[in-house]
């Protein structure tokens, strides 16, 4: 019987060996890929190194798969007969081999004529398409990276590409400025700094009746600008209320005399400067009405004042207007708004 099955199980074997030798070169060109990429980064040409390890990784993973995972096996051979249309005879005759009986013997037979009428090539030797395809894109990188190894200049082209590629992001900080009661921040209070880069300068600046004291990390200067900056931090400007404006302000608000010609000292009586006044004693309510004193209000000899002169001009225009005849209402009443008019 097994002499019969042969056929078929050379024809399971080739399809075996296939689909091991399909994993071997997919593990071998990656590997391949792998040590090409390792050499990169050398000034020699070592690109016979990853064609060995490229076949030596072929070589040992088909072999491995092929008598570990792939290999036929008697019962396999026997499924896949059993496949082709014989409804599991052989299955059946496999299982009572070793039984003699006449029943046993029969169904022997007819198993074996039954063999007689399948032709071994219906077994197709067939693999998986997708193994095929992982193959396929395996074996062209592992092979484009090889033949770029071998060329210095496409070496080193590729190779600064790869290092921009996987260049490590550039550590940045974040450096925050506060300004503290009484003050406010000119510049970019938030900003982001690379490692050991300098930041943008700001000015600490007082609002009116504070001053500038220093940054909270000890600068004394408004303006300042961090360099070389290496880790995150915030400082705040602190200012201090400036108590000399107070003082400036007590200072100026009526403590020095004035020293304009007749202005007098609030509060304080004066004696009159008036030549031919008899006393020294201030002038009473009635004398400091209308000004009675100012200079202004003084006429011809600087000293006599007006409102006396207007009393007696006023009476002897008054009574000439009275006596003449020829003048009008109309005039009259001009002449008295004239002299109304004065006296305010």
């Amino acid at each position: 019987m097994y002499n019969k099955l042969q056929e078929y199980y050379k024809r399971l074997s080739k399809q075996s060996w296939l689909r091991s030798l399909l994993y071997g070169l997919t593990v071998g060109f990656s590997a391949m890929s792998i040590a090409s990429l390792a050499l990169l980064r050398t000034e020699e040409n070592y690109f016979w190194i990853p064609i060995l390890i490229g076949v030596g990784v072929t070589a040992a993973t088909t072999v491995g798969l092929y008598f570990l995972r792939f290999k036929p096996s008697e019962k396999n051979v026997v499924r896949k007969v059993d496949d082709l249309g014989l409804k599991e005879r052989i299955l059946t005759m496999k299982a009572f081999e070793n039984d003699n009986s006449y029943i046993a013997q029969r169904q022997r037979a007819d198993a074996l004529a039954a063999l007689g009428t399948v032709n071994a090539k219906l077994l197709s030797v067939a693999v998986n398409t997708s193994l095929i395809i992982t193959a396929s894109v395996c074996a062209l990188g592992g092979t484009g990276l090889t033949v770029i190894t071998a060329n210095p200049a496409i070496r080193q082209e590729l190779q600064e590409t790869i290092d921009q590629i996987v260049e490590e992001p550039p550590i940045e900080y974040e450096v925050t400025y506060e300004a503290g009661e009484g003050g406010l921040i000119d510049g970019d209070m938030f900003q982001i700094i690379v490692h050991g880069g300098d930041g943008e300068g700001v000015m600490a600046e007082a609002e009116e009746e504070y001053i500038f004291v220093e940054w909270s990390d000890g600068v004394k200067t408004p303006y300042r600008v961090d360099k070389n900056v290496t880790s995150s931090f915030t400082v705040t400007a602190i200012f201090q209320y400036s108590e000399n404006s107070d003082e400036e302000d007590d200072d100026g608000a009526g403590e020095e005399p004035s020293d304009k010609p007749g202005e007098e000292e609030e509060g304080e009586p004066q004696p009159s400067d008036k030549p031919g006044d008899p006393t020294d004693e201030p002038p009473s309510d009635e004398q400091q009405a209308g000004g009675r004193y100012e200079p202004q209000n003084q006429i011809r000899d600087g000293e006599t004042y007006y409102g006396d002169e207007y009393e007696d001009a006023f009476n002897e225009a008054m009574e000439e207007v009275s006596q003449d005849g020829d003048l009008e209402d109309g005039q009259k009443d001009i002449i008295g708004d004239y002299f109304g008019a004065i006296q305010h």
